[in-house]
């Protein structure tokens, strides 16, 4: 990528996460970059252009975040990882979940994508249960597919999660407000720790029980 489309895609993720993706255009992007519409348009002819090209640029970030802890961290630990690390990356490319509806709705690569990638996901995500139910660090399902639908749950938390909180706070998050963000998902996987999950998951919070 040249630095002229690296600066069109700063400028625009900026400006899609300060004003929404309805209130900027091509026009908007060139103008607050000082460029020719032309010039803009010579590198991405369609505003659906910049906005997949984001899209595609927040899943590279994730799995590049979360790559790098499946070199170092065991697999607990990246259960554990993979909240903050989704919360985080959401809060910078914040314009994509805000209007995700909208998005999927008028972009059917971005639908296709994420359709497809959340199946991998949910692959994932079973396979690492898997290995901590067998390493006792989570307990056996007690209901049919209680795992599935936890993924699930998580999903539409972490996908929608800046929505809610950004009616709640009049669009004014704060770094509390992420890693609140971060304990909701940690929480909602808390009540499916073994006893010794549970303390495994103490120590890496360097949490004290009471």
């Amino acid at each position: 990528m040249n630095q002229t489309k690296d600066e069109i895609l700063k400028s625009a993720l900026r400006l899609f996460n300060e004003m929404g993706v309805a209130q900027v255009s091509l026009r908007t992007i060139a103008g607050d970059m000082g460029i020719s519409l032309g010039n803009l348009t010579y590198h991405f002819k369609k505003r659906e252009e910049i906005i997949e090209a984001l899209y595609l640029a927040l899943v590279e970030k994730l799995d590049q975040m979360i790559g790098k802890e499946l070199d170092a961290k065991s697999q607990f630990e990246l259960l554990f990882r993979i909240p903050s690390v989704t919360i985080s990356g959401f809060y910078e490319y914040r314009f994509l979940m805000l209007d995700f509806v909208f998005i999927t709705r008028n972009h059917e690569m971005i639908k296709r994508h994420y359709q497809k990638l959340m199946t991998e996901r949910e692959r994932q995500f079973a396979s690492l249960v898997s290995t901590l139910v067998d390493a006792k660090l989570l307990r056996d399902e007690q209901i049919t597919d209680e795992y599935r639908f936890l993924f699930q749950n998580l999903r539409v938390v972490s996908d929608f999660w800046l929505s809610a909180n950004s009616i709640d706070k009049n669009g004014a998050l704060s770094l509390t407000d992420l890693e609140n963000g971060t304990q909701t998902l940690e929480y909602m996987i808390l009540p499916y720790l073994t006893q010794e999950g549970l303390q495994a998951y103490l120590q890496l919070r360097c949490i004290h029980p009471t």
